[in-house]
């Protein structure tokens, strides 16, 4: 199983992000984890991505910011790959299936290495 750990904000950017993952995670074996709650500090999440496997772990950001990524090392965990979108600057059926496949070429050439 790979683990996908995604960005959790609010921007358009972040809500594309959130519904091609979902669409993507529903036909892969892929888990989709976000860090927000570990970096709210609830202990159980916390741990839960510190136990993460980095070789099973990538990161995928809607911008530069790069939250999903930047919460992972805080927590010690390197994502085997990460993948930033381009910003999406309005939620639409056309964007989240461009950032779906997006999010699918980058895990095809992940899983080739």
């Amino acid at each position: 199983m790979l683990n996908l750990v995604i960005c959790g904000g609010y921007s358009p950017g972040a809500r594309v992000l959130r519904a091609a993952a979902r669409n993507v995670a529903h036909c892969d074996e892929l888990r989709v984890i976000t860090v927000c709650p570990a970096l709210a500090g609830l202990e159980k999440q916390i741990e839960e991505i510190r136990n993460l496997d980095p070789t099973c772990t990538v990161a995928v950001d809607a911008c530069e910011g790069g939250c999903g990524n930047q919460g992972l090392a805080k927590f010690g965990v390197i994502p085997k790959a990460m993948l930033v979108l381009p910003k999406f600057p309005m939620v639409s059926e056309k964007n989240v299936a461009e950032a779906e496949t997006k999010i699918r070429q980058f895990l095809d050439e992940v899983c080739l290495k």
